[in-house]
């Protein structure tokens, strides 16, 4: 695959023609072969073969299915995805909308197949598994679905879509948080065992990283000069295809998924003198590690629910130390753009609509407000 995109264009003559490298000559000039066709799309499939065999694919005169516009789909879109967003749609694909629309041609996908589909998944989608897949599964692959047949559309392979995919409601849970009474009991169990696993968790309830930054967090990214905590990876489940053909999938230290998750953040001065201790203590590249490796993600949930047993409170997932310093920071009356910015959001919004949990505390405080 090229890095910068495809070399597709439209001749004089009216047809399409790509080109892509096959080599150099002696007095080192590029050595191009061209694929021609009557559509965009029709090229752009003969290239992908070409990429991916070595050779241009005859063109193919049967309508394709469903499932080749999907191949195609995540090809096309490989260079802007990150490794574990891939990953995932393809394992929505493979699992659920490959085995029941894939072998469908694409002149019989329409709006009501699309959404008869999506209606059944929500209903009775659970593999092996009585019940449906949950709004949000199902509302991804009504992404996945709808970008796909756009995609086949823009490169004429089949007109747009006429008519609306509806896509389930998201449930609006009430997120869960450290009460200020369990979270003073684990703050003090976490400064008096202060190891590596400890360090992890503390930084968590006053940075609010996520589970995948603290495992990808080294020494190198904490700034003891300037008192701050740069994010620049995190630690990412993505697929790999073997040479068997066998597909699996490994953890790498990868980029994070947006360029707002890239941010620094001020070391707060409770923090600080765990951090130093513990870094003249150490001499591995992570902060939260023993070894010369990272953390697997769900290994460090499993130490911290371990460690939630120890201290006497309930188990709730890692996430909830996230959601915890956010509510904390605005009831000490952080501004939310600030707090936006800390947390790595794209928008202020996302911040009061999905993170920042009002307590029942917080309200009544806000009720008192209305006495004269």
């Amino acid at each position: 695959m090229p890095k910068k995109g495809l070399n597709i264009h439209k001749r004089a003559d009216g047809r399409w023609e790509g080109r892509y490298k096959i080599g150099q000559y002696q007095n080192g000039g590029t050595k191009f072969r061209s694929v021609y066709g009557k559509t965009r799309g029709e090229v752009t499939e003969k290239l992908f073969a070409a990429y991916s065999n070595g050779m241009p694919a005859k063109h193919k005169t049967k309508e394709q299915t469903f499932s080749e516009i999907l191949q195609l789909w995540l090809r096309y879109n490989r260079l802007r995805q990150k490794g574990a967003t891939e990953h995932k749609y393809r394992m929505l694909i493979e699992r659920h909308i490959d085995p029941e629309l894939g072998t469908m041609k694409l002149s019989q996908i329409n709006a009501v197949t699309i959404n008869t589909f999506l209606e059944r998944q929500f209903a009775d989608g659970r593999i092996g598994k009585d019940g449906g897949l949950s709004p949000s599964y199902v509302r991804t692959m009504a992404s996945i679905i709808q970008s796909a047949m756009k995609f086949a559309a823009s490169e004429e392979y089949c007109p747009p879509l006429k008519s609306t995919i509806y896509k389930p409601p998201l449930e609006r849970k009430e997120l869960q948080i450290l009460t200020k009474e369990e979270q003073s009991h684990l703050e003090s169990y976490l400064m008096i065992n202060c190891d590596a696993a400890c360090l992890g968790i503390l930084i968590s309830l006053y940075a609010g990283l996520r589970i995948g930054e603290v495992c990808a967090l080294t020494w190198e990214d904490i700034d003891f000069k300037h008192f701050v905590i740069r994010i620049r990876h995190t630690v990412a489940r993505v697929r790999c295809t073997e040479a068997s053909g066998d597909s699996t999938t490994q953890l790498i230290i990868d980029t994070p998924k947006t360029t707002s998750s890239v941010r620094d953040i001020p070391i707060a001065s409770t923090l600080l003198p765990y951090l130093t201790a513990l870094k003249e203590l150490r001499s591995g590249a992570y902060v939260i590690s023993e070894s010369s490796d990272f953390v697997p993600p769900r290994t460090y949930e499993y130490r911290f629910h371990r460690l939630l047993d120890q201290c006497g409170i309930p188990q709730v997932n890692y996430h909830v130390l996230r959601h915890t310093f956010a509510t904390r920071c605005i009831e000490a009356g952080m501004d939310v753009k600030s707090l936006s910015e800390l947390l790595g959001h794209s928008n202020v919004g996302i911040t009061l609509n999905t993170y920042v949990h009002s307590s029942i505390e917080r309200k009544r405080e806000q009720l008192e407000l209305l006495k004269t």
